[in-house]
């Protein structure tokens, strides 16, 4: 018996040196890697814009801008589209003056405006000003809404082509807001 206890003593002995000797060589130590997605996210502004009542042939001002809310470098691009209350009633007396300075018409229904944005950017003024041509009694009354919708894409990887649809861009790229 007393073999037996002096044989699983030695046995237990070599397992805790073994194990106090094995831990020795061996190190663990982990960390946590984060990876926060950056955000592309642009809003329309219109500095200065109240709603016009009792308008008349002339012109209004008008302001339209972007900015860069997200933490990504963002391309912008701007859709006007204008529309009477009355769908029937023709835009054609309807003048949008544009400030085509930083803009470029894509020949696609949209304005770019030629430079990326970094975060809290806000591009040049597109639209400046509506000039009313004429406007006969079939308009008393009607409002007329400019819809301004504004889109960003990342300028890496090339993101605009898959979220716009287009092969290239109607300015040189990589080129930062002034």
């Amino acid at each position: 018996m007393r073999k037996k206890i002096i044989a699983v003593s030695t046995i237990a002995l070599i397992v805790l040196i073994s194990t106090v000797v094995f831990a020795w060589f061996i190190s663990t130590e982990s960390i946590a890697n984060k990876f926060k997605m950056g955000t592309i996210k642009v809003e329309v502004l219109e500095p200065g814009f109240e709603d016009i009542t009792d308008v008349s042939t002339g012109t209004y001002t008008k302001n339209v801008q972007v900015a860069s809310l997200g933490t990504k470098r963002t391309y912008v691009r701007v859709r006007l589209i204008p529309e009477w209350s009355e769908p029937s009633l023709p835009i054609s007396n309807v003048q949008l003056n544009l400030n085509l300075g930083d803009w470029v018409d894509g020949g696609d229904g949209h304005y770019y405006y030629k430079y990326y944005l970094a975060k809290d950017q806000v591009t040049s003024l597109l639209l400046e000003s509506v000039t009313f041509t004429s406007l006969g009694p079939e308009y008393y009354g009607k409002i007329l809404s400019i819809k301004a919708v504004a889109e960003g894409a990342q300028i890496t990887h090339n993101a605009w082509k898959d979220i716009w649809g287009i092969s290239t861009l109607p300015f040189p790229e990589g080129v930062p807001a002034p």
